[in-house]
């Protein structure tokens, strides 16, 4: 099968659509569409109602669909084909001079539309942390890209001594679809804290619902904790995170808080039990994504854990924000460039050595 005149023109010449189907055949079901809803290349004929569908957003198949379905039910790799391969097809070169014009003014309205998005994305994450008497709170957030799947939240609750609710998470992937799942997740997450008795609970009952809602091949890790502002008691649920790492303010080794369970959206129950941890005046907590330890140098070579307890042992003693800004420099000057690999995010919450601690009657 070969593209009609309208997309073949705009093709390159030794661009052969039915070879960038062919090695899904016998395993998936791939349908290839023109923007006028014109199968141009396909494994196995016209696509099932049920098929994922992910739009073509730009190059000379820009308005085409790519549709992929699988016959086994509990396959999720429908999902990440479709949008792999659609992204690939919005990279390919055009030759006609008028499509080259309408991708370049699709380009930009893309652009600007993403520009809006990141401002929005940023009004998501607590970048100016809640005043906590007696704690120091800081804070990174770097998207990969214009907006992105990274978010977290810090929050007092309306109880009995105002707790402060902690939450970090990452939605698998990179993107404008890690970040509508980032947005959809965010108050969801936010809402199940407030109306649980605990961290764990709250994953359990956010995870509930994206499994029975969520119609993506995308997935969250997300850790949740809530800090007693009064004595300094962390609990935390951990489902598929990064353990936080436990700086102790009496010079004696980090230690990471081990323990979890799955990532959110993947199984329909996810059993975490929650981890306690006291700390101690002067005592510091550290979290973060993956993008810090996954950070890789021009030379291949992973961040890792190992970094990480580096960066924070060279201002051992300093501020929350004097160890985010060590952590981010680090990194940075690993990575060698100016843009990132993954989004970055870091949250370090220290006890100050004198607290006051003010009493609460209630809420």
């Amino acid at each position: 099968m070969t593209a009609p005149a309208g997309a073949a023109e705009a093709l390159a010449p030794d661009i052969d659509l039915e070879a960038v189907v062919a090695p899904f055949r016998g395993s998936l079901s791939v349908v290839i569409e023109d923007p006028d809803g014109r199968p141009i290349a396909t494994t196995s004929g016209e696509a099932p109602p049920s098929a994922t569908s992910v739009a073509i957003r730009s190059g000379p198949l820009a308005g085409g669909r790519v549709r992929v379905w699988d016959e086994n039910p509990a396959s999720r790799l429908g999902g990440a084909v479709a949008e792999s391969l659609a992204v690939a097809l919005g990279a390919l070169p055009v030759t006609d001079p008028e499509a080259v014009r309408l991708a370049a003014a699709t380009t930009r309205r893309i652009e600007a539309e993403l520009a809006h998005g990141r401002r929005l994305q940023r009004s998501f994450v607590s970048l100016v942390p809640p005043d906590v008497p007696g704690f120091e709170i800081a804070a990174h957030y770097e998207a990969a890209r214009e907006v992105g799947g990274d978010f977290f939240d810090l929050f007092r609750l309306r109880r009995r001594g105002r707790p402060l609710s902690i939450v970090i998470a990452d939605v698998t992937g990179k993107g404008i679809a890690a970040a509508l799942l980032m947005a959809f997740s965010r108050p969801l997450l936010h809402a199940a804290i407030d109306h649980t008795r605990g961290p764990a609970e709250a994953l359990e009952r956010t995870n509930r619902i994206l499994v029975d809602e969520r119609r993506s091949s995308l997935f969250i890790t997300a850790l949740a904790a809530r800090l007693d502002v009064r004595n300094g008691s962390l609990s935390v649920a951990n489902a598929g995170h990064e353990p936080p790492m436990i700086v102790p303010g009496d010079g004696s080794p980090v230690r990471f808080l081990l323990g979890g369970g799955p990532l959110i959206g993947a199984f329909g129950r996810l059993d975490l039990v929650e981890i306690g941890v006291d700390l101690a005046p002067g005592d510091l907590v550290l979290f973060y994504t993956d993008g810090v330890t996954d950070a890789r140098s021009p030379h291949g070579e992973r961040f890792d854990e190992w970094r990480l307890v580096q960066a924070v042992e060279s201002v051992r003693g300093g501020t929350s924000a004097e160890v985010v800004d060590a952590i981010a420099g680090s990194v940075g000057a690993f990575q060698g460039c100016d843009e990132v690999a993954d989004d970055i995010t870091i949250v370090a919450i220290r006890r100050s050595v004198r607290q006051t601690i003010r009493r609460s009657g209630g809420r």
